[in-house]
């Protein structure tokens, strides 16, 4: 199957980053200090702050910036165990809701066990982005 959302990397981004989308065209776009790349999945990372009744909403918190993350009651395997406090992954569709960006996940994963994954995250997405810069290939 070709031409689908999963055709494309999942682009990891700081929450401060989603602010920075531009919807070109019913296409989110994203540019910064010389690298421009389109953003059909976005992959983002933070603790869980808050999370609605039902557990269909999250609000993140990556270090700095929050996100709402919706339809959270779709994610495979449930949202059961979402819990405050929690570090996870985020991978989704960018929507605007009420002149607001919001993650609608697709997947989503406790990455809690490992501090790791925490500590690494914005070596991780600093990474990615100087090497969008240096490869303008890899932007496409």
């Amino acid at each position: 199957m070709s031409g689908g959302k999963f055709d494309h990397p999942a682009r990891k981004l700081h929450a401060r980053d989603i602010c920075k989308l531009q919807n070109i065209g019913d296409q989110w776009h994203f540019r910064e200090d010389g690298i421009s790349f389109n953003v059909r999945l976005i992959w983002v990372q933070g603790k869980v702050v808050s999370y609605s009744l039902n557990k269909s909403e999250v609000i993140l918190d990556d270090g700095g910036f929050k996100i709402n993350i919706s339809n959270c009651q779709n994610i495979p395997g449930g949202n059961s165990w979402i819990m405050e406090g929690q570090y996870v992954m985020v991978v989704g569709e960018i929507e605007e809701v009420a002149s607001s960006r919001v993650v609608r996940a697709i997947k989503m994963a406790d990455l809690s066990t490992n501090v790791v994954h925490q500590t690494m995250w914005n070596h991780e997405v600093t990474e990615v982005k100087m090497l969008l810069k240096e490869n303008q290939s890899m932007c496409r």
